[in-house]
């Protein structure tokens, strides 16, 4: 668990645009995320473990977003373009995995660490993304 702690920022990604389409994001919103998230953005996510407690916050040019919650439990938030979802997050070996399950669609994501590097390797109506970022906290 503490081998996920610290704040990592984008620097790679893979097939960002065709995974948001897949899961159906907006032409117009893709467009948005492109520019603030993408690997020149300086897209940061922080990502803090105190006991039960996790939190991750993405920080962005534009704005942040935190999530908190508890490892197996679901809890309702939204997708950055503001779709509403259920989400579940569990660790699975030295996985970090999150589900979110919206209306007509569900995605996956796996964060692993290795070193000062995170890999995040999202998927979602057969389309697979993988995004790195490096320790840089």
């Amino acid at each position: 668990m503490a081998h996920f702690n610290g704040k990592w920022e984008l620097y790679s990604s893979e097939q960002f645009e065709e995974y948001m389409a897949a899961i159906g994001v907006s032409p117009e919103n893709i467009k948005k995320a492109t520019v603030a998230l993408s690997a020149s953005s300086k897209l940061v996510q922080q990502i803090s473990v105190s006991g039960e407690d996790w939190t991750i916050k993405v920080v962005t040019n534009s704005g942040e977003k935190a999530i908190n919650f508890k490892l197996g439990e679901e809890f309702s938030t939204s997708t950055l373009d503001g779709r509403p979802v259920k989400a579940t997050l569990n660790l699975e070996g030295d996985k970090l995995v999150e589900i979110h399950k919206g209306d007509g669609f569900e995605t996956k994501s796996i964060r692993t660490v290795s070193g000062g590097e995170m890999t995040m390797v999202l998927s979602g109506n057969g389309v697979t993304c993988t995004r790195k970022y490096k320790k840089v906290d």
